[in-house]
């Protein structure tokens, strides 16, 4: 079985290989990338990513792009205005639901599956849990194989009030520590907002050949890669890949304390 790769490219990158389509973040539309693209960067025929939340001027500026976005192959997006726009307009645009940390059970992924094209299930959840979706979905879905995990969005600019208060150096990227655990962060801040990272990126290859993936997600916003179809060989080869991390692949999300024992 081939695998389909739907890639956020690295700055340095432009040609595609087989079975890839590119998936560029929209700038002005998005938070948490090192490179952003404007509509005439965009190659044709691929999907464009809108990560927002979008207040009600923005949705109007993404109103007047409708047409420009209608020649692309699709867009991939997080603010369900997003949806309610282009069904207001009735633009015929292939569209994937990417919300970060709530695609995570099949009925909710079925639920929306009623409303878009795919839908990209978090990176949030097990390998049994992402075992029982693809076993269940009604429609083909997208799976984040590769990239930096996203553990927060604020759309407050964290960094800059931050360095401000204490007079430091302006940066829209730090890296921090987390004293208690020695667990490193990587902060990528725009006017619209900051992204928490993990500092190490998931490697989901366990999942590559599985049966109801659309597309293998793989956000190189990180790397630096000369050749995508090498890196691609390589990959599928599961050949090692420096600072990764299995995230919560093998370990569940605490999503409730557990009752307090009585002493």
């Amino acid at each position: 079985m081939k695998n389909n790769y739907l890639v956020i490219p690295s700055h340095n990158l432009k040609k595609k290989s087989p079975n890839v389509d590119f998936l560029f973040p929209l700038k002005g539309y998005c938070v948490g990338f090192k490179k952003e693209y404007t509509l005439e960067e965009i190659d044709k025929d691929s999907y464009v990513y809108i990560n927002r939340l979008l207040d009600s001027e923005k949705i109007e500026s993404l109103k007047k792009i409708l047409p420009e976005l209608e020649k692309q192959k699709g867009i991939v997006f997080e603010d369900l205005g997003v949806l309610e726009l282009i069904k207001e307009e009735k633009k015929n645009i292939s569209l994937i639901f990417y919300a970060t940390h709530a695609n995570c059970s099949k009925d909710t992924i079925n639920a929306l599956l009623d409303y878009v094209d795919s839908i990209v299930i978090s990176p949030d959840i097990t390998t049994e849990e992402i075992k029982e979706i693809l076993k269940k979905a009604k429609k083909k879905v997208c799976l984040y194989t590769f990239g930096p995990i996203p553990y927060m969005y604020s759309r407050r600019t964290l960094l800059k009030n931050y360095q401000e208060k204490f007079s430091l150096e302006r940066k829209n990227e730090l890296e921090l520590e987390e004293t208690s655990t020695n667990k490193k962060f990587v902060f990528i801040e725009n006017e619209y907002g900051t992204v928490v990272f993990d500092e190490k990126k998931l490697d989901g290859r366990i999942f590559l050949n599985e049966e109801n993936i659309s597309y293998h997600l793989l956000n190189l916003d990180w790397e630096e890669i000369e050749d995508l179809s090498v890196w691609i060989e390589e990959f599928e080869k599961k050949l090692p890949i420096k600072n990764t991390t299995d995230g919560f692949l093998n370990q569940k999300t605490i999503y409730r304390l557990p009752p307090r024992k009585e002493s």
